[in-house]
This record gives C-alpha cells, structure tokens and sequence, in this order.
C-alpha cells in the first residue's frame, strides 16, 4: 500500500477521464435482464428478477444516484456490478447469478426507508447490500432487523452503527474513528494546534465530530471551533463565516464533496487559507472535479482501500484486470474500488456456504472473513493528498 503521506499526483490521475458512469451500468432498463447473456445486474424492476431462470441470487439497495451525492452511489455502484458481472459471466454461483434490486434514495433517510419497505416484502431478498451513509443506514436499522435482513458492507464507518447488539450489521470498511485518528495525529505531528471542525448537521458528521474530539483531547486539545453544515446543500455562508472568524491554522470538514467545496471557495474568497483534511467518504475524486486545482491542491484525504492506481497491490491488480475487460476506458477511484472488494468478499462467502445458504448463516460467514474485528478494521488508514504533477499508473 502506498505509504501514509503520499502526494497524490491529480492531474496525471484523471485527465481525460470522466467521472459520470452511464446509466445503464448501474439501473438497467426494464426488459434489459437477460438470464442468457447474464449482462445487466441491476434492476430497479423486481419483478425481472423475479421471473429470472436461473433464479438468481438477490440483494437489495439502496443508494444516491440523483442529488448532490450521486457521485457516491454511482461510483460504489460501478464497483459493485464490475465484480458482479465477472462472476455472472462465469457461470455465477452454483449456476445461479448474482443480482442487485437497486433503488435512489437521494442520500435522504425518509427515501431509504420507503426503499427498505419495499425490500422487505420480498422474500427473495438474501440481504441489504451496499447502502451509502450513515443517516441513510442508521434510519432502516429497526426494518432490517424486524425482516431478518442482514445490513452488509454499508458505506460507513459510524461508530453508532459498530455496537455489539446489532448481530445483523456486518462491515468491510474502516471505521471513522480510525480515520479520525488518523487525521489528527498527522496534524498534530506537523505543528497545527488552531483545528477547527466543520460537520454534516446529522448522524454522519455528529458520529465523526464525536471521534475527532476524542482525538484532540488526547493531544490535550479541543477544537478551534465546531460549525454545523446543511446536508445535501451549498448553503453554507453562516458556518463559512464562523469557521473564518476562528481563524484555524488547520480544518477538517465532514460533508458531501459539494458541501466542501463550497465552504473551501468561499473561504478562499474571504482570505482563509487552513491546511485542509477529510475523509474517505467525501469521494476523493468528486471533491477534486468540484473545486479548481489551486484550491484542491494539499487537501488531506483519508482513505480506507488501497491506491487505486497502484498495481503492485493484488487487489488493485485484479481491481484494475476487471474493469479493463469490462470497458475500453475503465474509470478507476477509491470509492469504486471499495465497492468492488467489499462485493468479492460477498461473492466468496456464497462461494463458501453452497447448498446451506441462508440469511443467517451468510452473517455467520460473512462476520468470520471480515476484515473489521471489534468495529475496527484491521487495514491500515492512508493519507493522500491533492497534487498537480503528472503521474503515471
């Protein structure tokens, strides 16, 4: 894995990529599932599904794919139906294909538990795979665990969302407090005392602002400042405002990449000029098309998968093989990659369990080849960060 501190070297990364996945890669059209060409392997329609032969393996999600976050479901999403459609296209598991029933929910929680109720009618449904944030996640606890539905690899590292009791929750990803601690500690080893914190107003950045306190006050340090942020929005003149007026020498912002970016501009505009950090769920790639390479350069990123470029990682490597088979311009980042590996352990665990597969005994499974032990991941969280120089895969 490349080694904590690493410059990422932006422009040589994605120039001349694009970021926008086409649609089709992600919902297919009604009629577009083809049990003989085992292409498509999502479907907003159940009943496709449903009248599949071979009947496939189903999972359930829900995920932004309009809105200010699309960015995160589209690229997880691309992950997710790259490891899927090699799979598929080998003949599947037992025969049987592995399929995505995939809804948008926005990144709003009120979306996601409407998505959930309809999830939880079918009982097709081996488990809810994939969902992207923690207010969205945290919402339809209560549905899942009513439905006996696993919650597998959300797109979180919540703290909240890593407590004992909740027996149905099985992750892949890192948790937040790891990559806070990661965060300050790097901070605080180069010299920046004044950090102020600017957080999503919800269970996300609550969760994270939680972690990174605790962080601090083991420097023996409180924040410079804390400022709540709009979820979903670019409204942020008030925080900017506040964030500027406690002068940090270094702010870490917890939010969506557009949220971010507008904060950063606007304080660029108002002189402000700290040594920027966040994390990985910020879509490194998305905050890096969101803002102009003057601002974007040296912004921290925290990341819990290896660098996607970087292939003398077998993950990557394999990562990198898929994708190119897949398409003649493979669109490579973080997020994508995650949703790649996250979906190969699942793969392996229906692999692993043959003929005794079920809802329980997939948690089972799934829990004793997790790479989360105790609610912490047992990869190690790098840092990257923002450049301007070429560089070449």
């Amino acid at each position: 894995m490349w080694s904590a501190g690493i410059t990422m070297l932006a422009l040589g990364l994605w120039a001349g990529t694009t970021f926008h996945a086409k649609r089709s890669a992600l919902i297919a059209p009604e009629g577009d599932v083809n049990p003989n060409k085992n292409i498509a392997v999502a479907t907003a329609n159940i009943e496709l599904l449903q009248n599949e032969n071979p009947k496939p393996y189903v999972f359930a999600q829900s995920l932004p794919l309009t809105g200010p976050a699309a960015h995160l479901g589209k690229s997880y999403s691309r992950g997710i139906d790259a490891a899927l459609r090699e799979i598929n296209q080998a003949g599947g598991i037992n025969g049987r294909p592995v399929k995505i029933w995939r809804l948008d929910d926005k990144y709003e929680p009120n979306l996601t538990i409407d998505n959930t109720a309809l999830f939880t009618k079918q009982p097709e449904v081996l488990g809810l795979f994939g969902y992207v944030g923690t207010p969205t996640t945290k919402a339809i606890l209560n549905q899942a665990i009513k439905a006996r539905l696993p919650i597998i690899a959300p797109m979180t590292g919540a703290s909240a969302l890593r407590q004992p009791q909740q027996v149905n929750l099985v992750h892949y990803r890192s948790s937040y407090a790891q990559e806070a601690n990661r965060i300050i500690n790097h901070l605080i080893n180069d010299g920046y005392v004044r950090i102020a914190i600017a957080y999503q107003n919800d269970a996300y950045g609550k969760d994270v602002l939680t972690s990174l306190r605790t962080a601090l006050q083991r420097h023996g340090l409180e924040p410079a400042s804390s400022v709540p942020l709009p979820r979903n929005s670019t409204r942020i003149r008030a925080a900017a405002i506040s964030l500027y007026q406690s002068d940090p020498d270094a702010l870490v912002v917890i939010s969506t990449s557009q949220t971010m970016s507008a904060v950063v501009s606007r304080l660029h505009r108002m002189g402000s000029h700290p040594q920027l950090m966040t994390i990985s769920f910020i879509g490194t790639k998305a905050l890096f098309d969101d803002l102009p390479q003057s601002a974007s350069y040296g912004i921290g990123v925290t990341q819990v998968v290896p660098f996607p470029w970087d292939r003398r990682q077998p993950d990557v490597k394999r990562y990198q093989k898929v994708l190119q088979k897949q398409s003649d311009q493979p669109d490579f980042d973080f997020v994508s990659l995650e949703g790649f590996l996250a979906t190969e352990w699942l793969i392996n665990a229906l692999k692993n369990l043959g003929p005794q597969l079920n809802r329980a005994s997939l948690v089972k499974e799934l829990k004793r080849t997790s790479p989360i032990q105790n609610g912490q991941g047992t990869r190690n969280v790098d840092l990257v960060f923002l450049g301007s120089g070429p560089w070449e895969p």
